[in-house]
């Protein structure tokens, strides 16, 4: 299904994280049960990522557990508009014991106010183009985000690209490389943020690089 598949890419990029054991699994819903895992060096913390998509009338809530960056663990909420009614909502938790639970998270409450902001968005999961609209960013919606590239999972390769407003710690989470999380395995050629523009109509224009905070990782799964 491929909003279920835009909800995990989306939260991957969001979870992404000395040798840990941690519980390891995704599913729809607020809860799932996996088996342990060893972590990635440097991925130091146990995670739980809630998110909650909205696409048009209808909602879903993704839960993705895993290893964790403490870059990650300090993201807190994070708010998404992609456009034609696709919107995230998104939150972490996160422990630091072998085969700890961390604290039941659930999924910041949604500001629809407008900020005065706007974005280019749109979205892809079949391809990396898609045809741009300009939104009102909402809440604290400040930057834009352009991203696009291939993800592989389950031996499948999908293409997909993702514009829209976003949340400040979006951008200084998302992976600017390539790397695996939960069998999830991204490049993303293209990475980019930009303060949103508090003009309307203003051309997208270049914007700079990513930081590589979350090198080796794609938590695109911001749909979760």
């Amino acid at each position: 299904m491929k909003v279920s598949l835009a909800v995990c890419i989306l939260a991957a990029l969001l979870a992404t994280g000395t040798c840990l054991q941690c519980e390891s699994c995704q599913g729809e819903g607020s809860s799932c049960r996996g088996d342990q895992r060893t972590c990635p060096a440097g991925q130091d913390f146990c995670s739980v990522v809630l998110t909650e998509l909205t696409l048009v009338a209808e909602k879903t809530q993704t839960i993705l557990k895993g290893c964790a960056t403490s870059k990650q663990c300090q993201a807190g909420p994070i708010s998404t508009n992609f456009g034609k009614g696709l919107r995230t909502r998104t939150n972490i938790a996160c422990c630091q014991r072998d085969n700890c639970t961390p604290e039941p998270v659930k999924v910041p409450p949604a500001d629809t106010k407008p900020n005065g902001r706007r974005c280019p968005a749109c979205y892809s999961l079949t391809s990396e183009q898609c045809r741009e609209e300009t939104i009102q960013c909402t809440g604290a919606e400040t930057q834009c985000m352009d991203i696009a590239g291939p993800l592989k999972s389950g031996g499948r390769t999908t293409k997909i690209i993702m514009k829209g407003c976003v949340t400040e710690s979006v951008c200084t989470q998302i992976n600017a490389g390539s790397g695996t999380f939960l069998g999830i395995t991204g490049d993303l050629p293209t990475h980019k943020c930009r303060a949103a523009s508090s003009a309307a109509g203003s051309a997208p224009g270049p914007a700079g690089l990513l930081p590589a905070a979350l090198a080796g990782l794609l938590l695109l799964t911001l749909l979760s």
